[in-house]
């Protein structure tokens, strides 16, 4: 949820707490050091403070949370793009690829670090199994398991399978058609 925020979000939310924070530091370890008997009279003009900051905290998450919605309403933020899963993408183009120089790519482009998937005897742990692609491509919903194989190499971000890290496998867009040899690798029959 906090890498889904915005720059100036994560700055608001940061702003508030750490108000929030020093007040709280402040009165119980700095002002009763010097007044013993702080809060004494001013007990309630205390609460109140307290209160005043509590309410102004939840007011500003709750107050980001709902300018995150807006922006993702216009599609500008990927929490909003993931969670509500838009329809699937257009086919991929369709030619189909080479399995075997696809095992190339799946080496050359360090996917054995990152994935389990036994035809290229990779025990990767980061990234989804790929053993289990069809399944993952089920769930989904985001088309045939052609499709989703490549929408995940070609724009990683665009779903992440729940339970494994966003934004951590790069985009392999640039390698074009090249794309279809890979996913031709990946969904082959065993």
């Amino acid at each position: 949820m906090l890498l889904a925020l915005s720059a100036g979000q994560k700055t608001g939310l940061a702003l508030v707490g750490a108000a929030f924070i020093v007040f709280a530091l402040s009165s119980a370890l700095l002002i009763p050091r010097y007044r013993p008997d702080f809060p004494g009279r001013g007990l309630k003009l205390f609460i109140a403070v307290t209160v005043l900051f509590f309410v102004g905290m939840l007011s500003a998450v709750i107050g980001f949370a709902k300018e995150s919605e807006h922006k993702g309403a216009e599609g500008t933020t990927a929490a909003a793009t993931t969670s509500s899963q838009p329809p699937a993408p257009a086919p991929p183009p369709a030619a189909k690829g080479d399995a075997a120089a696809g095992k190339t790519l799946f080496a050359a482009n360090g996917c054995a670090s990152c994935h389990t998937f036994k035809p290229a005897n990779a025990k990767g742990k980061v990234g989804p199994d790929l053993d289990n692609l069809a399944a993952d491509a089920q769930k989904a919903n985001r088309g045939s398991l052609e499709q989703y194989t490549h929408e995940s190499i070609a724009d990683p971000g665009a779903y992440t399978v729940p339970g494994y890290p966003k934004g951590v496998m790069p985009p392999f867009a640039s390698l074009g058609p090249k794309i279809d040899d890979l996913v031709a690798f990946l969904t082959q029959k065993s």
